[in-house]
């Protein structure tokens, strides 16, 4: 008897062991929702409710029910299920009350496989960037998700969080010892975040600074400009900005001068913001 639990009592570990401390112990929760994403200008910061277009977030919206502890979210450029689920990005987890969440994507340096090469010091627009006993750090602070670091790093040592670049969304409502729901909740749509000019119909609207013929566009008489000549204005009718997309590539200087958080001479009018859109299959 004694030799019987012995030898079962490997075994037993050996079962525990292979278990993920993303399982859990027990039953999941039951997850019946569907996960929505806002379009259009992204919220104003607290207090400023005329700023739309501001924050650069997603905002998620679901039914919670339940019996759920938390959720994560992950996202991926393709749609989610439990088959890629491992697979996917994880950006965020929320409690397990609530039904709406914002949402923001950044770049992530994975220290373990990174090389210290400092090519994603280099690309960073923003001098977000900085290596630190020979691993790059990236400055939460200063770092506008554009992802050049993401296209730059040679081994892929950073998470693929970033504006401009569409992403299916996708919670999972797991219980207070960590068991996974079977649902996922996935979008339907993928959603990418862009900068663009405040136009007709939005409450704001882009001041037309170029109407003299001479540009004083905050985001084009300030340094450092465009780096990529993405800004143009259209004379007819009114000399608005416009933003091409095709060349743009999110470094988020035309956002920070027009937002007056570059340290420029003046404040800018607060009409170039972010946007959310969806891509439909």
């Amino acid at each position: 008897m004694r030799r019987m639990l012995v030898a079962i009592f490997p075994l037993i570990l050996g079962a525990i062991a292979c278990l993920s401390t993303g399982d859990g112990l027990g039953p999941g929760p039951l997850l019946s929702t569907t996960l929505l994403v806002d379009t259009g200008r992204t919220p104003a910061p607290p207090g400023m409710a005329w700023d739309t277009g501001f924050e650069r977030v997603f905002v998620l919206r679901w039914t919670p029910a339940d019996g759920i502890d938390h959720y994560v979210v992950k996202v991926l450029d393709e749609p989610i299920d439990a088959g890629n689920w491992d697979a996917a990005i994880p950006v965020d987890t929320v409690g397990g009350a609530q039904d709406t969440a914002w949402v923001s994507l950044r770049p992530l340096v994975y220290s373990n496989s990174c090389i210290g090469c400092g090519l994603c010091v280099t690309a960073c627009p923003q001098e977000a960037i900085s290596l630190v006993d020979g691993r790059a750090v990236i400055d939460p602070s200063k770092c506008l998700s554009c992802g050049q670091c993401v296209l730059r790093c040679p081994v892929k040592s950073i998470r693929d969080a970033r504006m401009g670049q569409f992403y299916y969304f996708a919670i999972r409502a797991y219980t207070a010892d960590n068991s996974p729901s079977e649902q996922i909740a996935c979008t339907s749509d993928a959603y990418r975040i862009i900068y663009r000019n405040d136009v007709p119909p939005y409450p704001l609207s882009c001041a037309r600074c170029n109407g003299a013929g001479t540009s004083r566009c905050y985001a084009v008489i300030y340094d450092p400009p465009c780096p990529v000549d993405a800004i143009y204005w259209d004379p007819d009718p009114s000399f608005l900005i416009h933003i091409d997309q095709e060349k743009c590539i999110y470094c988020g200087w035309c956002f920070k001068h027009c937002n007056g958080l570059a340290g420029d001479p003046e404040e800018g009018v607060h009409t170039i913001g972010t946007v959310v859109e969806a891509l439909t299959p």
